[in-house]
């Protein structure tokens, strides 16, 4: 059962209090000789945005091996713009050393704050290097062919520098780092073979992991509530290793599951596309193989777990005649319960030996056989009670436990664990680490789901590690509750999904009263909080500035144009102030999807157009109108043109090419509604306080219909589908559905997972209204609610969710599935 090194990289990967980074090749030349642990970073920012954030690290930090590793790392949170690295951990005798490979520039953060500090050069070889001693931390660092190397002793640096012109590089490490990926934030490499001293330096002599393989690498995915490793183990069948026994063996599916009792904390399967082949590799491994193993060829899966504190052992066969004849042989007596026959068994049995290796040294005293599996116990009454339960359809399958880890993980596996917090300890105590389990038991992780799986495959092993919380799932067409957030100020703007750049989850952004700017998590934590000078205009846009895949935020208030970055820090030069203020809302254009952005802020007559360096864009012509501009400008194209949009106070619609040019001559003038400009059916789109509905080609020839529409009316549109929001009338394409009377706001189309949905609010109701592109209510619709929706599929689970404002002071999330 050594298959939970889940928890010991997670161990490893409490660093949210450092700053590590990776060089290019052959950066391998620099690890020390000793290194049995390497982290890769790969976005050093995001990681340590999603590491402060995890729950799990955040329950775990201060249990002793987590506390020890992060203390031994604390001189590193003195680095600063860092943003790839490498990272290894090595010992020296009974010490804990790091690391730290970049280049980047070594930077130390806030050095002039910093009251308690000194610097001495050392040279070495020829070499300089500098000693910081930064109040607690001593650190020693030098530039070596390119990069800069960070140790935690001046001898461990010495000794770099003398092997660097003849490095002895870890060829497995060599063979893993050539084929890690990048798009993943952080990979981690664990030479288990070699790592004896240092897992036994983390995890006390009591460790066993050492045992389970050769190597371990592993790519991490997480946020705030999910820990997810997915990689490689290797073993070979020469060596003396847990994994060992299932190599050359193929993966069965998994079914214990629907044997087990629902409530037992933890369930453990072994599948065996071949018992021979296990067989086998016990002789390789000097394990001893008994006349009994024939017994078990038909066995392809062993289950083992604890009920009532009792070890409960299945083996699933697909031929039950061999076994049968062997356990009549070896009965004492025979019971009836439930319909079936429970069998008292001599003592000591030397059938269960050849699953020692698997199951532990466990005999079991009474036994049964339910759909092809024979099912052990110690006691009489703990086996009936487990039989009841399957009789019952109470097993573990049904559990939300189960249901959790089950979509996360495949269903064929040569080891496959799931447990709850209880389960996981009693298995890291056994097979694991007695301290390692201390410091899970002193967590405060009961609600979440623990998984490990092994997937034998040609010569390695695929491998999936799950810590996650446990959510309940719900019924089909149900809509519930996620999340709600309470703010200690009444909201100002409607909250907005903005996207992650780290994992492609939503967040949401919404500002207060008080011009404060909140981004919230997926799972409704604040992330920060910014004080702004004044109110957001319209909605926040995203932009990725420096086209590295990390997004930005674009807004205006009502006097500065603004661009802040992922933690809410502004990205200069784009602060930009506005005398006199009564700015529009941003407008943001990326002509060719290449990330050459234009951003367009509007202030009464005047246009300011900015590049991606935050300057003035001098071939732009339309700089100053004749009237007010109205709203944002807006931007479509049509074919290989481009139009620009600008509604006037005086009526005029002025529609210009990139450079700001007239591209179309309309004469006409309008009484706008509040609505915007829509391109539908290749032709700019709107309506007119006085319930008319213009739509203008591409050559400037308009039509109107008059839809004796209401003032206060509300259009939306894609390029196929018109909706439009009269009264209580709402009408989609040709469909009209005709609603409760009411004050409704402007409709809302979001296309999501391929399919249109159409939003209104009853603001007098406090109704929220959801339908499909047919004018059929989305089930259990309408909801409670006083404000206009945003819409997002925010887990990238093909599930939509919807954020709004509830109450003054409070935004909810809710989910459809």
């Amino acid at each position: 059962m050594r298959h939970t090194l889940l928890y010991v990289v997670i161990v490893l990967l409490c660093i949210n209090c450092t700053n590590n980074k990776t060089t290019e090749n052959y950066v391998l030349d620099l690890v020390p000789n000793n290194a049995a642990l390497v982290f890769k970073i790969n976005d050093f920012e995001t990681l340590t945005d999603v590491l402060s954030t995890n729950e799990i690290l955040k329950s775990l930090e201060t249990q002793k091996a987590f506390a020890n590793i992060k203390n031994t790392l604390k001189p590193l949170q003195h680095l600063s713009n860092q943003k790839k690295g490498l990272l290894a951990l090595s010992i020296d005798s009974t010490h804990l050393d790091y690391t730290y490979i970049s280049n980047d520039s070594l930077l130390i953060r806030n050095w002039d704050s910093i009251t308690s500090k000194s610097i001495e050069t050392i040279f070495f070889n020829d070499t300089k290097i500098t000693k910081y001693v930064i109040e607690d931390s001593t650190f020693f660092s030098s530039h070596i062919e390119n990069n800069w190397v960070l140790c935690s002793s001046q001898t461990l640096l010495q000794n770099i520098i003398t092997n660097i012109e003849n490095p002895n590089i870890n060829e497995a490490l060599k063979r893993f780092y050539d084929v890690s990926s990048e798009e993943k934030i952080l990979n981690v490499f664990l030479d288990i073979e070699h790592g004896e001293t240092l897992l036994k330096q983390l995890f006390d002599e009591d460790q066993n992991i050492s045992n389970f393989a050769r190597w371990l690498t592993l790519d991490l995915t997480l946020n705030d509530t999910e820990i997810l490793l997915n990689g490689v183990a290797e073993s070979n069948t020469d060596e003396n290793k847990f994994l060992s026994f299932f190599q050359n063996t193929k993966p069965i599916q998994n079914k214990i599951w629907n044997l087990a009792p629902s409530d037992v904390n933890y369930i453990t399967s072994f599948g065996l596309d071949d018992f021979k082949k296990y067989s086998a590799n016990k002789t390789v491994l000097n394990s001893a193989k008994t006349a009994l193993d024939s017994l078990l060829t038909t066995v392809e899966e062993i289950g083992i777990t604890e009920y009532d504190n009792e070890h409960i052992l299945f083996l699933r066969t697909y031929g039950t005649a061999t076994l049968l004849d062997y356990f009549n042989e070896q009965k004492i007596s025979t019971d009836e319960f439930s319909g079936n026959e429970i069998w008292e068994l001599k003592s000591n049995l030397e059938i269960f030996e050849p699953l020692t290796p698997l199951i532990g040294e466990h005999s079991f005293k009474y036994s049964s056989i339910i759909e092809n599996t024979f099912i052990f116990s110690k006691s009489k009454s703990v086996l009936e009670s487990v039989i009841t339960k399957i009789k019952t359809g109470d097993t573990f399958e049904k559990t939300m436990l189960f249901n959790n880890a089950e979509s996360k993980l495949t269903s064929s596996s040569s080891v496959l664990s799931i447990s709850n917090l209880k389960g996981a300890v009693s298995i890291l105590n056994e097979s694991v680490s007695k301290t390692l389990g201390d410091s899970f038991n002193k967590s405060d992780l009961n609600d979440y789901v623990y998984g490990s799986q092994f997937i034998a495959d040609a010569g390695f092993f695929h491998t999936n590690f799950l810590i996650k919380k446990i959510t309940k799932e719900e019924d089909q067409n149900s809509v519930s509750s996620a999340f709600e957030v309470q703010f200690n100020t009444d909201l100002a703007t409607l909250p907005q999904f903005v996207t992650n750049h780290s994992n492609g989850r939503k967040e949401i952004v919404v500002q207060d009263q008080e011009n404060i700017l909140y981004l919230i998590s997926n799972s409704g934590k604040i992330l920060w909080k910014k004080q702004l000078d004044g109110l957001i205009q319209g909605k926040v846009q995203q932009v990725d500035l420096f086209k590295n895949g990390k997004l930005q935020l674009a807004f205006t208030t009502n006097n500065e144009f603004l661009i802040l970055d992922r933690n809410g820090k502004e990205v200069k030069p784009f602060t930009k102030k506005f005398t006199g203020g009564n700015l529009n809302p941003l407008a943001v254009f990326d002509y060719e999807g290449t990330k050459n952005y234009r951003f367009v802020v509007t202030q009464d007559k005047k246009v300011f157009m900015y590049n991606g360096k935050g300057d003035i864009v001098k071939g732009y012509k339309y700089d100053k109108d004749e009237a007010n501009i109205l709203a944002a400008p807006q931007h479509f194209r049509i074919g290989k043109k481009d139009y620009i949009v600008f509604k006037l106070e005086n009526g005029r619609l002025k529609i210009t090419n990139r450079v700001g040019n007239t591209r179309v001559n309309v004469k006409d003038k309008f009484s706008f509604s509040e609505n915007d400009i829509k391109l539908y059916q290749n032709k700019f789109t709107f309506t007119s306080e006085d319930g008319i509905l213009y739509q203008i080609d591409s050559q400037g020839k308009s039509t109107s219909s008059n839809l004796n529409l209401a003032k206060d009316h509300g259009i939306d549109a894609t390029s196929r589908t018109l909706v439009i929001m009269n009264d209580n009338l709402l009408r989609i394409r040709d469909k009209k559905v005709e609603l409760e009377l009411g004050v409704y706001s402007k409709p809302i189309i979001f296309y999501l997972n391929d399919k249109i949905y159409v939003s209104v609010t009853d603001i007098q109701n406090q109704k929220i209204y959801l339908y499909d592109s047919q004018g059929a209510s989305i089930p259990n619709f309408p909801i409670f609610g006083s404000s206009n929706i945003d819409m997002a599929d925010m887990n990238l689970n093909k599930r939509a969710e919807f954020v709004f404002k509830d109450q003054e002071n409070s935004i909810k999330v809710f989910k459809i599935r």
